[in-house]
């Protein structure tokens, strides 16, 4: 797969979970709908902000670093947004159930950060053919 076409399909998947996450905001009431609601809440904005801070991720990467090989900078940028987009939703669920407080965030930015400084620095060792 190319990069143009991994860029066209992220976009257009990115797209298809905002307009999830617009249908889900306006057709479902959280109130009524239970968890099923909240469940699909989460998921849509979880999905879209993946990929919304994948491209944008891998476009900031494309134009600042020197590295060559495009395909690590596509798996960085996606692990990444990963991580930024868990931060966002599990701040918003603690927001939601009033256990939003710095010292919870601080925590969570330390547990994302050691958990990407270990994929950062984890390294496979080569396998031996005989």
């Amino acid at each position: 797969m190319s990069l143009r076409s991994y860029i066209f399909l992220m976009l257009l998947a990115t797209i298809a979970c905002l307009l999830a996450f617009l249908a889900v905001v306006y057709f479902f009431d959280p109130f009524a709908g239970g968890i099923w609601a909240l469940l699909f809440f989460y998921l849509s904005l979880f999905l879209t902000l993946i990929g919304s801070f994948s491209v944008f991720g891998l476009f900031v990467r494309l134009i600042f670093t020197k590295e060559k090989l495009v395909l690590k900078k596509v798996i960085i940028s996606f692990r990444q947004a990963i991580w930024f987009s868990l931060l966002i939703i599990i701040s918003l669920h603690l927001k939601s159930l009033d256990l939003l407080a710095w010292k919870n965030i601080i925590l969570l930015i330390l547990a994302f950060t050691l958990l990407e400084l270990f994929f950062m620095s984890y390294k496979t060792k080569p396998s031996l053919k005989i």
